[in-house]
C-alpha cells in the first residue's frame, strides 16, 4: 500500500489513465446494458453559453475562453493514454486501473444488494 503523501511522492505528478477511452454515448451505452433499461445520452452544453456563463463569475475573458476550448476538445476528441502512462499508474498502484466499465458494474451490483 502506498500513501501518496509520503515525501518520494512530493512534486510529481500522475496522470490518471484508464485503457478504456469514454464518451458519452459509451457511458450511456454501459449504463443500459447493466441497468437493462434504455439510456440515452444527451450532450454536452452548448459552449458558447458555457464561456459566457464562466465570464459571468468574473473569470477573465482569456481564461473564460481557453477552457471552453480545452472542454470543447475533451467533448469532440475524447480522451487519450499513453502506454507509459498505464504502465506508470498501474506500478503506482499495484495493479491496472479499473475501467468505467467495470466501475459501473460493481456500482450496479452495490444497488442490487442494497
Amino acid at each position: 500500500m502506498i500513501s501518496l503523501p509520503e515525501d518520494s511522492h512530493k512534486g510529481k505528478t500522475y496522470d490518471m489513465v484508464s485503457s478504456e477511452m469514454l464518451t458519452g454515448p459509451d457511458a450511456a451505452a454501459t449504463w443500459s446494458k447493466l441497468l437493462g433499461k434504455k439510456v440515452t445520452y444527451a450532450g454536452h452544453g452548448e459552449f458558447d453559453g458555457f464561456d459566457a456563463q464562466l465570464r459571468k463569475t468574473g473569470i477573465p475573458s482569456w481564461l473564460a475562453y481557453d477552457v471552453r476550448v480545452m472542454y470543447q476538445g475533451y467533448v469532440e476528441g475524447g480522451f487519450s493514454h499513453t502506454e507509459d502512462q498505464m504502465v506508470r499508474l498501474a506500478a503506482l498502484l499495484g495493479h491496472q486501473p479499473r475501467t468505467y466499465s467495470s466501475f459501473a458494474a460493481e456500482l450496479t451490483n452495490e444497488w442490487a444488494a442494497a
